[in-house]
């Protein structure tokens, strides 16, 4: 039996946190920012952005609120994990 489309389950690439703290960075958030907008610890942004843990789902979804609102963009632009990592010349 097929699923409708409306019904479907659509999978996604996870979301790569260091590119949206990053994005954010170049929007002129500082992580101390970045924490006091979404409730949480300035230490903890730094742990995301440094790949040593990944956010809670509530702190997730107020990291992409932030990211949607600051930068201007949709959900469905978020950077995933299969980005490749910005190298020096693509900064300049």
């Amino acid at each position: 039996m097929n699923t409708p489309p409306s019904r479907a389950r659509v999978l996604s690439a996870p979301i790569s946190w260091w590119h949206v703290i990053v994005d954010l960075e170049r929007h002129g958030y500082t992580h101390r920012q970045i924490a006091i907008a979404i409730g949480g610890a300035r230490s903890t942004v730094q742990d995301w952005k440094n790949l040593l843990v990944e956010p809670r789902h509530v702190d997730g979804e107020k990291l992409i609120a932030l990211w949607c609102a600051v930068t201007g963009r949709d959900r469905a632009d978020l950077p995933s994990k299969d980005v490749k990592p910005l190298s020096a010349t693509t900064c300049r």
